[in-house]
């Protein structure tokens, strides 16, 4: 609980009266001057103690001698007061390089100022004999020759090397302290030298060595160790080198020099050129002509068809150079050309000489006959007349038509590797007799005519050679066997398929596409051109049925049953694949075989009949009866089903395996390829 207040009373109060004192008088002080001027040393004390600097000079390691040089100082122990400003620094200590390095004291009250000693390296003294001329090395980098003052090494071990002409290198290991300190290296280097005599027959020949002269044969000279060229030389003789191994201390003596005399040079020339020329009876080339000859005399001749001999006799001394130039003398024979068409021009060596018929003279030696027409390939034909011997040329121009069907290839090569073989056209008959068993009703025999020579493939198209053309295609399989091998047929595609890998091959020699887009679907281009496309119908046939005269029924021959290695059928081995086979006949392949391995037909094509059936390029249809010959028949206009030829490894009947039998299709079967072809023109 609290405490109660206690009220507190004022009492009175009266102030005094202020009572200011008396006013002092002032009395003036004078200071002495003695006093004013140790006042003023007192603050210039003041003044220098504030300026000064506590500064630690340090030198490592502690030199024997040291001495700061700069503004006035004060040395105090290791410290020294000093004032801000530039100075120097000398230390000295035995063994170490004389510092002297200048700092600078700044306004920091306390500073220290570092400095080290560099310790002077080891010195490298050298006692060689021979005592001038060696060269030294210090760890590979050369450093003097003697004589030579001391070397300064480096503190530490060090390879030392001494090197001298004639003698042999000798390096030693050395450990330098340092400090000045001298290591002397005494050695009396070895000779590296040997006496090596050089003769030469004949005597006199100067001598090289390395490429340096040392004298003349016969020598003995000192040469240095080591594998050295010893050159030999007299004028008028061919040089003489050997590659020597000189090894110290060890006499050589080298077999003779036998020096060969230099050849003589011979320049022949003759009017005509191009004159065979014989050395002593040795064929030696044509004029112009450069020879080099034994020294001595030799027997030059120089002969050319349709001229006379010309002989010399030549003496070259050793190294002599001499011209000859022989005349031949020409000889003539004449020359008819009888030609047809009878007035055919004549060139002779690109001459014109008049027409046909006439006689003419030329010299005995071989020319060039060119008989030519407008309109005709020239003729040509190089002849050599003899004298008095009438020669006779008779030239029957060849039309240019007949030059150009002469000039096709036999067989070409598509960029992409099939092998196409050329087939000429003729007239034949398509289809089959009613009467020929397995005869179908689609086989309606009908005359064609092929007027344009064409190309047709040699082989069927492989999987490698359409994979280059679409990569992600794949034959398949046929129950447990594979179709996909590269030197199988391609199978599995459509006949659009097939046409576009014809143009993709055109596309690959620039040439226009057999093949075009029209309403939708690809159709033939018209008329067509000499792109890659499916053979037609006729053109197939013609290969397969007319390949030995014909026309073949089946790929084989006339008759059944099917020879041995005929072809790739439905043979035994596929039975688990089919219901009909050849009974009795094994071809070793129960589906496709690599294609090429059966023999081919009489015109070199493989598989025609057999391996794969092949999509061709006609649109499929049944022909009319007793329509009239047809020329270059391509097929009905475009549809959706083309036309298949051929049997395959499924087909052992006889209807299938004739070579009349036609098939149709739209979609792709995997026994169905294809092969291509274009015309020739």
């Amino acid at each position: 609980m609290s405490q109660p207040f206690t009220l507190v009373e004022p009492a009175p109060f009266e102030p005094r009266p202020l009572r200011l004192p008396a006013p002092v008088r002032r009395r003036r002080f004078r200071v002495p001057p003695a006093a004013l001027g140790g006042l003023a040393v007192v603050l210039a004390l003041v003044g220098a103690l504030w300026a000064v600097r506590v500064v630690e000079v340090q030198v490592d390691p502690v030199p024997d001698r040291v001495s700061v040089s700069g503004w006035p100082h004060v040395k105090a122990g290791s410290l020294r007061l000093m004032l801000a400003g530039r100075y120097a620094v000398r230390a000295e200590k035995a063994g170490y390089r004389t510092l002297e390095a200048p700092f600078d004291v700044t306004r920091d009250p306390r500073q220290v100022a570092r400095f080290a000693l560099e310790r002077l390296p080891g010195l490298l003294a050298v006692d060689a004999t021979p005592g001038n001329g060696v060269r030294v090395l210090v760890d590979g980098a050369e450093r003097g020759v003697t004589p030579a003052e001391p070397i300064e090494v480096p503190a530490g071990e060090h390879e030392v090397t001494l090197r001298a002409e004639g003698y042999a290198p000798h390096t030693a290991r050395l450990t330098f302290a340092g400090g000045g300190a001298t290591e002397t290296l005494t050695v009396a280097l070895r000779p590296d030298s040997a006496p090596v005599t050089v003769t030469s027959d004949p005597d006199g020949a100067t001598v090289r060595v390395d490429g340096r002269e040392v004298g003349h044969t016969p020598l003995a000279a000192d040469l240095s160790s080591g594998t050295r060229t010893v050159e030999v030389q007299l004028p008028g003789y061919a040089r003489a080198s050997r590659r020597i191994a000189v090894v110290a201390q060890r006499p050589l003596v080298l077999p003779v020099f036998r020096l060969a005399p230099l050849p003589g040079r011979l320049h022949v020339t003759s009017e005509p050129a191009g004159a065979s020329v014989t050395v002593e009876g040795r064929y030696r080339g044509e004029t112009p002509l450069d020879l080099e000859l034994p020294p001595g005399t030799h027997a030059v001749r120089a002969t050319r068809a349709g001229h006379d001999a010309a002989e010399a006799r030549v003496t070259l001394a050793r190294g002599e150079s001499q011209p000859l130039h022989l005349a031949l003398a020409a000889q003539h024979g004449e020359v008819q050309v009888i030609a047809d068409p009878a007035n055919a021009e004549v060139l002779v060596d690109g001459q014109p000489r008049g027409p046909a018929g006439k006689v003419i003279e030329l010299s005995a030696a071989p020319h060039e006959i060119e008989v030519r027409h407008a309109g005709y390939e020239p003729f040509r034909q190089t002849v050599t007349p003899r004298p008095g011997t009438p020669l006779s040329v008779r030239a029957r121009l060849r039309s240019l038509e007949d030059a150009k069907v002469a000039a096709r290839p036999a067989v070409r090569r598509t960029p992409a590797g099939p092998e196409l073989r050329l087939v000429e056209g003729g007239r034949f008959q398509m289809g089959a007799s009613r009467r020929e068993p397995g005869r179908r009703g689609n086989e309606t025999p009908r005359e064609v005519e092929l007027t344009r020579p064409f190309y047709l493939a040699v082989r069927e198209v492989t999987n490698a050679q359409f994979l280059k053309f679409k990569p992600d295609h794949s034959s398949g399989r046929f129950g447990a066997h594979t179709l996909t091998d590269d030197a199988q047929p391609v199978v599995q595609v459509t006949w659009e398929a097939a046409v576009e890998y014809c143009n993709w091959l055109s596309a690959q020699e620039g040439l226009s596409p057999a093949y075009a887009t029209r309403d939708g679907r690809l159709a033939s281009t018209q008329p067509l051109g000499t792109g890659y496309r499916l053979p037609t119908e006729a053109e197939w046939s013609r290969a397969a049925r007319y390949a030995g005269g014909g026309p073949l029924k089946y790929p084989w021959g006339p008759s059944m049953p099917a020879p041995a290695k005929a072809g790739n059928y439905a043979d035994e081995a596929a039975r688990p694949l089919v219901p009909v086979v050849l009974q009795g006949y094994e071809d070793r392949y129960p589906v496709s075989a690599p294609v090429g391995s059966f023999p081919p037909n009489a015109l070199g094509f493989f598989d025609l009949g057999g391996n794969v059936a092949e999509w061709v390029h006609d649109v499929y249809s049944i022909p009319p009866p007793d329509v009239p010959v047809e020329r270059d028949p391509v097929g009905p206009p475009p549809g959706d089903l083309h036309v298949i030829l051929g049997s395959s490894y499924l087909h052992g009947s006889v209807s299938e395996l004739r070579l009349a039998y036609r098939d149709y299709g739209l979609k792709p079967r995997p026994d169905v390829g294809f092969r291509v072809a274009r015309y020739a023109e």
